[in-house]
């Protein structure tokens, strides 16, 4: 049996240990136990969401993500280490008498390692326990500090997610008000101006959220912060100007670049939400808005020639959306019937 308490124990520390590591030092996204565990927790507030108003569930999604995981990888660092002590009954000995501690006693040793605050009524039972316990205490104590350098970089993501966010939503808050803003009356070069440093936050999202994806699950309760709507709004003016408004008015190479960062980002994010074939019949630009707004549009729209094309891609947008809470809804609403020349 106390080999089996070994091997047992050994193992959890390789696997949480392994898991930690490369979830917070890695920058390749989260192991395998965090993933499962962020997807599960990620399920579970979706759920409440449909049934708690102004997504108000959602609020506490980040949070409870973080303190799951430091409670996985802490508790099972613990349990792994308690089961090491357990499989040898003279591991940790009484200071005074050197009688054989209790199991209990050897867990409540084990917290108090890992916390490397140490303990003096109990000591190690030989002089392989005491290398074993100092391995163990410097264990805890790097990952506490590889757990708060963790925290302090996802706060940066999280912040830079936000900062995003307003700078779309500053533009407009949908397609259509933002095709209409990088309008100058002429041409669209107020895109050319801002297609760069756009894709520039765009891609520093990106990398952030490959390398915390736990920033994929701090879900915003206000429409104009959250990311997801307003990237989508972001792909739909490009659609807008490229498949409505007279080509002579903007220029490809603004627009291709942006909509290749948003590709990527949906390529990295593609994990959380799964892909799904919906009904956009009268959920599509309102072109009404863009001719109130002299913007030139085509005399024959180009959407028909690519339309497979373009569903597909609302079909990753509307994915994007529904791992956040949101549907394709919130970017057309369903009485908008599209207006076509």
């Amino acid at each position: 049996m106390h080999t089996f308490y070994l091997i047992l124990g050994i193992t959890i520390i390789v696997v949480i240990a392994y898991d930690f590591f490369y979830t917070t030092l890695s920058f390749n996204g989260a192991g395998y136990l965090s993933r499962l565990t962020s997807r599960f927790l990620s399920s579970l507030f979706l759920f409440l969401n449909r049934y708690v108003p102004r997504r108000n569930a959602l609020r506490y999604s980040g949070v409870t993500h973080i303190l799951f995981l430091l409670g996985m990888w802490i508790g099972l660092l613990w349990i792994g280490f308690f089961l090491l002590l357990v499989s040898d009954p003279r591991a940790i000995v009484e200071a005074g008498t050197g009688s054989a501690a209790s199991v209990l006693t050897k867990l409540y040793v084990s917290g108090y390692t890992l916390s490397t605050l140490g303990v003096g009524d109990y000591v190690p039972g030989s002089e392989g326990w005491q290398i074993i316990m100092a391995a163990f205490s410097f264990a805890g104590f790097i990952f506490i500090t590889t757990a708060m350098t963790y925290l302090m970089s996802l706060t940066t993501a999280v912040i830079h997610k936000r900062n995003l966010s307003l700078f779309i939503t500053n533009m407009g808050d949908s397609p259509e008000e933002l095709a209409a803003s990088f309008y100058d009356g002429e041409r669209f070069s107020i895109l050319t101006d801002i297609s760069a440093r756009l894709r520039e936050m765009i891609n520093k999202h990106n990398q952030n959220h490959y390398a915390h994806p736990a920033v994929h699950y701090f879900y915003s309760t206000a429409r104009d912060e959250s990311l997801s709507i307003n990237l989508v709004n972001v792909d739909e003016a490009l659609t807008i100007l490229t498949h409505h408004v007279e080509s002579k008015t903007w220029r490809e190479k603004d627009i291709r670049p942006l909509r290749d960062a948003i590709t990527k980002f949906l390529d990295t994010a593609s994990h959380h939400y799964q892909q799904k074939n919906f009904e956009i019949t009268h959920n599509t630009p309102h072109l009404q808005y863009l001719k109130s707004n002299k913007i030139p549009l085509e005399q024959k729209s180009a959407i028909s020639s690519c339309q497979k094309e373009i569903h597909e891609r609302r079909c990753s947008l509307n994915g994007l959306l529904q791992s956040n809470g949101w549907s394709w809804n919130d970017i057309y609403p369903k009485q908008q019937i599209t207006n076509s020349d």
